[in-house]
């Protein structure tokens, strides 16, 4: 059972107290106080698997998160819609979705769990109030998400680029990224404008420059093309203003973009499709920003997405590619703990008793838990 905690405004004030001297206190005090409540759940945090991968773009991180259920890609973009409609109000004190502020201290509901362990500490961002509170599903140490006070969609824009900007500038130990704004491309959460940061170095920030690009007036700013699998451009500058700048035109550029040989159009009837995952960092008073370059359309050919992992590989994961995983982190779902252990078990026994491939393909069919796998395992 957690530990009982000061009310929200208390952890508020303390929070502000230790921010004016320290930020490494205070993010300590606030990661501390979700342990102790039992809201972040350490031991299965600790029950996830991890393991890495040699790639032609560097090592990459793989994990199991056994504590995050799985979602449908078509649910995260149906939910996405909901949200857009006006919907009746819900009532004061009553969240809209598991990211609002209403749910610190809410006593639940059908469908709307209480999270009585959560507290939220109030930032500036943007010259807006947005909150800091820790994910209860870690992926990384101190994973940390940074949320509007107002419930309202994801929306990336040179205002986005700013508040990304300035929470460098508050907790320049942390990494800070969005998701995209989009579905398919978008993260689980599209209905409530929120970012991801924390303590961690990805595969993408340690991947090499594989062309050096000339921005235009902007000479102060660096710019290359990353040698990665999505494409993804990286900009450094000691002056925060140019980086914005350039950060903005090759947003405003990217969204503008159509180049149908390759799949990629900008807008038809079904809305925008171009988007990108911003991502800042600092390296002392250098900052760092990624900007992956995403596109959700999708065609009869490929009706999950033109650029998503087509539907041979959804028994491994369909859910959407978020900002994690485009950073070089897999996150797999949970029943694939239990599942590639019994492919495993199966294909050792059919080696054993000297089976073909296709009789190995059989058996795994036969099972529930290694039928999806069957034709990818052998």
């Amino acid at each position: 059972m957690g530990a009982p905690l000061p009310a929200p405004k208390e952890v508020r004030a303390e929070f502000d107290r230790l921010l004016a001297q320290d930020a490494e206190a205070a993010v300590a005090y606030l990661h501390d106080l979700g342990a102790s409540s039992g809201y972040l759940d350490e031991a299965a945090v600790a029950r996830t698997i991890r393991w890495t991968a040699a790639s032609p773009y560097g090592e990459l991180e793989i994990t199991i998160n056994r504590s995050k259920p799985e979602k449908d890609p078509r649910a995260i973009a149906a939910a996405a819609a909901r949200s857009a409609v006006a919907d009746a109000p819900t009532g004061p004190g009553v969240p809209r979705c598991d990211l609002c502020w209403e749910n610190e201290g809410f006593p639940g509901a059908p469908g709307r769990p209480a999270k009585p362990g959560l507290r939220i500490a109030a930032i500036e961002l943007g010259g807006e109030r947005w909150g800091l509170q820790f994910s209860p599903y870690a992926y990384f140490d101190e994973h940390c998400i940074a949320l509007s006070a107002e419930h309202r969609p994801m929306r990336i824009d040179a205002p986005c680029l700013e508040r990304l900007l300035d929470f460098a500038d508050l907790f320049p130990f942390y990494f800070i990224g969005s998701n995209a704004d989009l579905p398919i491309v978008g993260g689980s959460i599209l209905s409530h404008d929120h970012f991801q940061g924390g303590r961690h170095v990805f595969p993408l920030m340690k991947a090499p420059v594989e062309r050096e690009v000339a921005l235009a007036g902007l000479p102060q700013v660096g710019c290359g093309v990353v040698r990665w699998p999505a494409s993804a451009l990286r900009l450094a500058s000691h002056d925060r203003a140019a980086l914005a700048r350039a950060a903005t035109r090759i947003l405003e550029a990217w969204q503008r973009f159509s180049f149908e040989p390759c799949g990629i159009v900008a807008h038809d009837a079904d809305g925008p499709h171009n988007t990108l995952n911003p991502i800042v960092h600092r390296e002392g008073a250098l900052y760092v920003m990624h900007l992956v370059l995403r596109n959700n359309r999708v065609d009869d050919a490929r009706p999950w997405g033109v650029f998503h992992p087509g539907a041979q590989l959804h028994h491994l994961k369909k859910e959407n590619i978020g900002l994690i995983e485009i950073m070089g982190l897999a996150i797999l779902p949970p029943r694939l703990a239990r599942e590639l252990p019994a492919v495993e078990r199966e294909l050792a026994k059919a080696a054993r008793a000297g089976r073909t491939p296709q009789e190995a393909e059989a058996l795994l069919l036969e099972r529930e838990a290694t039928a999806s796998h069957a034709a990818w395992a052998v």
